[in-house]
């Protein structure tokens, strides 16, 4: 019997100590990655940006805002935080964690959009950029709360959480060793060079008189607290509306009251609202790669014009330093 406990023992031990420097090795290469899903987690967590102006909101900020033309234009350290597939909760998580690492911004630029009043998040979308970083208290509290089917053990067993993820396990190993994937952004920002998919066609056949839209109040209640948050740390945020395809616009029969939403909150706020539902941008499919999203073109125009329209309250902010202009 004591035989058949000691190879027990050793049977579960002995894969447990291979597995540990192994698993140390992954999160630790993955944490140097400058994949897609890592690169801004791994700046962050490294207090490497510390920006003056960060731009934060979901894909739409991503592939739309360029820190490249922002820094030229406007003379200061931008960085763009966009977050693929969320709504503004763990955007504000983001933030959060962001500033546990570097130092305050002295401006937002907040893209909003159809779903930045509308929901919070209801699921965990790409749930493998958490992964390295579970050992991160934040990082397991949105992991574990919102990623279904989670464990203790994806927090504390060796390589459990990769489990079916062999892309990642052989990602942060090459990292580990200085061999990873090249990055695909420039300070979080991707210009995407992809032509108009007709999935927007597609939406309007099947939906041929339109949608609305279901306005949530706990959502409206998520973003009086964000611009709160920014005004009670003396940050200039600045929420833009980026453009759409007009044809998407119109599409949404409640646009007006999606619209009122964010003017209500500018007004209440003194918080600036450009609105790009309308500009000659959004009539040209050349400039776009979905009804939503601005392809490399399209984005790269559209952020030399944002730029001119931000210089201002730049200008401003430096004439009424914060604390000194309500």
């Amino acid at each position: 019997m004591k035989r058949f406990v000691y190879r027990l023992v050793l049977f579960c031990v002995l894969p447990m100590v291979a597995l540990i420097p192994l698993a140390y090795m992954v999160d630790a290469g993955l944490q140097r990655s400058r994949s897609f899903l890592y690169a801004e987690w791994n700046d962050l967590f490294a207090g490497r940006i510390q920006a003056d102006m960060l731009f934060m909101g979901s894909s739409r900020s991503w592939v739309h805002f360029s820190p490249q033309i922002m820094d030229s234009a406007l003379g200061v350290n931008t960085y763009n935080l966009g977050l693929d597939g969320t709504p503004l909760d763990l955007q504000f998580e983001r933030l959060k964690i962001y500033l546990r690492y570097n130092k305050m911004p002295k401006y937002i630029v907040q893209e909003v959009g159809l779903n930045t009043a509308m929901s919070r998040s209801k699921e965990l979308p790409h749930y493998e950029q958490f992964l390295p970083y579970l050992a991160d208290t934040a990082m397991w509290r949105i992991y574990s709360s919102m990623y279904p089917g989670v464990s203790v053990a994806d927090r504390f067993f060796p390589l459990y959480k990769y489990n079916n993820q062999l892309p990642l396990i052989k990602e942060g190993i090459m990292s580990y060793l200085g061999r990873g994937v090249k990055a695909v952004k420039y300070k979080g920002y991707e210009g995407r060079l992809l032509t108009w998919d007709n999935a927007f066609d597609e939406m309007v056949r099947q939906n041929p008189n339109g949608m609305s839209l279901a306005i949530e109040p706990e959502a409206i209640a998520l973003l009086n607290e964000y611009v709160q948050f920014c005004k009670d740390n003396g940050v200039r945020l600045i929420l833009v509306y980026s453009p759409c395809y007009y044809e998407a616009t119109a599409f949404i029969k409640n646009m007006d009251q999606v619209m009122g939403v964010l003017r209500d909150m500018s007004v209440k706020y003194e918080v600036p609202l450009l609105d790009h539902t309308h500009t000659y941008i959004d009539s040209n499919k050349a400039y776009f790669y979905n009804s939503q999203h601005l392809n490399k073109q399209g984005s790269e125009l559209f952020s030399r014009m944002l730029a001119q329209q931000i210089a201002p309250y730049i200008k401003d902010t430096a004439a009424h330093p914060a604390g000194m202009r309500q």
